[in-house]
């Protein structure tokens, strides 16, 4: 490889500065120098607002409960890197890691030259990693929107939309249905795609997914009484069907996402939670029922506002928040919004 590993992670970390850039071409390019890992296996590609790193998960979980050899593509991470591509459960070893870094930045150095974004980088990285793994199924997480999205690039086999709300309006647009219209274009004709049609999906979002996806389009109508993760759950036992998937799922784990609280600090019951719109940011609320402190560090984004108006609830003041206290986190991919 002729590089220290400090040089190659370098290499990747000025990938950030470029920041967010939507297309396929990039990929598409790289890909086909590195002989098209992404076609050695069928994906499950999974868009939507909210939910899809959750539902990816559980759905790995059923996946290697019946024994299949499984690669599992999430992001973002919550301490390492290598956390967003999973062999069976396991991220891979930073060596690998590496090893694959190595073949990416040596195939967008050739001629003509690619630039690839951090994001990009990390989706070629579980390409290369599910290929070097022979993988029987990949489970694959959108980045941002779905049309212009690197992952569209996969070989998938079905498709799924969890939850369609505003966030990331500066790429994806202003309303809810242009934001639609980009999440369905994970779509590939004859492929089934599965939509998540709740109470809070509007006639005009569904009917813009129902005009791009035909009769593809599949709908899931999950019952009303369930909390969040039990509603993917739900889709995911279903999903598990259709593959003729019969060993129950796992033990499944997500942090930030799954219920539950983590260890106790002095005896107080604590909870982490990675919600970053409105929608989630306002379920994650909703499912606290015990007096509590909530201590809340934000990133900059263009509806910040939006994105903290739950915390307005004045019923929610009254009976549960004890306090909240505003800090600033330490990294991120855009800068902290002041305390």
């Amino acid at each position: 490889m002729g590089d220290c590993i400090s040089d190659i992670r370098k290499w990747l970390e000025e990938r950030k500065l470029i920041g967010v850039k939507l297309g396929l071409e990039n990929c598409e390019i790289i890909l086909q120098r590195l002989n098209n890992p992404h076609l050695n296996f069928p994906s499950i590609h999974v868009a939507g607002t909210n939910g899809k790193g959750s539902l990816c998960v559980q759905l790995s979980a059923l996946a290697r409960a019946n024994n299949l050899n499984v690669g599992l593509f999430t992001s973002p991470h919550l301490i390492t890197i290598e956390e967003r591509i999973r062999i069976n459960g396991s991220p891979i070893k930073s060596d690998d890691f590496d090893k694959f870094l190595n073949e990416i930045r040596d195939a967008s150095l050739m001629s003509p030259f690619c630039n690839p974004t951090f994001f990009e980088v990390t989706f070629l990285v579980s390409m290369l990693a599910f290929r070097e793994n022979n993988i029987d199924r990949a489970i694959i997480e959108t980045g941002l929107g779905g049309r212009l999205d690197s992952t569209r690039l996969v070989d998938a086999d079905l498709c799924v939309i969890t939850t369609i709300s505003k966030d990331h309006t500066e790429f994806l647009g202003d309303t809810l249905e242009e934001i639609a219209l980009e999440k369905a274009g994970i779509h590939r004709s004859g492929v089934p795609l599965i939509i998540s049609k709740s109470d809070k999906l509007s006639p005009s979002v569904f009917k813009v997914i129902s005009d791009k996806v035909g009769d593809d389009l599949w709908i899931h109508e999950p019952s009303n009484s369930l909390s969040p993760w039990e509603i993917w759950i739900q889709l995911s036992e279903k999903i598990a069907e259709l593959y003729q998937w019969n060993k129950p799922m796992l033990d499944c784990n997500w942090p930030g996402r799954s219920p539950g609280y983590g260890s106790s600090w002095f005896d107080t019951k604590s909870k982490i939670c990675a919600a970053h719109n409105k929608e989630g940011f306002e379920v994650e609320l909703n499912s606290i029922n015990q007096p509590c402190v909530i201590v809340i560090g934000v990133s900059e984004k263009a509806n910040i506002e939006d994105t903290l108006h739950p915390l307005t609830n004045d019923s929610l003041h009254d009976s549960v928040f004890n306090q909240i206290i505003f800090t600033e986190p330490l990294s991120g991919r855009n800068k902290a919004v002041s305390a």
